[in-house]
């Protein structure tokens, strides 16, 4: 008897364990690119293919986020998506995003 109630409590213990590792909300990249792009554009004017270079950029971020990182992919995405934003865009496009409080946490992270 003892054996039984041992077994079905960890059993449960199980189950429980298994269900909360399965709350990680995946997002849809091309709703949140977009969102991304919004918030983009109210600071900084995109030209020509910029826009479409930065979609794909952010599609990129979210698909990547998508698959559940540790803290540690998370900080070094956040560093690369950092990177390629300094390199695609010009200084003052850069100063206006960092001028504007947290635009630039919510474009990398």
């Amino acid at each position: 008897m003892k054996n039984l109630l041992g077994a079905l409590v960890l059993f449960l213990a199980f189950t429980v364990n298994a269900n909360a590792q399965e709350t990680f909300k995946k997002v849809d990249e091309k709703i949140e690119a977009k969102k991304n792009m919004v918030a983009l554009s109210e600071v900084i004017t995109l030209e020509g293919t910029l826009s479409d270079d930065l979609t794909r950029l952010f599609e990129h971020k979210f698909r990547n986020l998508n698959e559940n990182l540790s803290a540690e992919r998370k900080i070094e995405l956040a560093r690369v998506i950092e990177a390629k934003l300094r390199a695609t865009l010009s200084q003052t496009q850069m100063e206006s995003i960092e001028n504007k409080p947290g635009l630039l946490k919510k474009l990398t992270n």
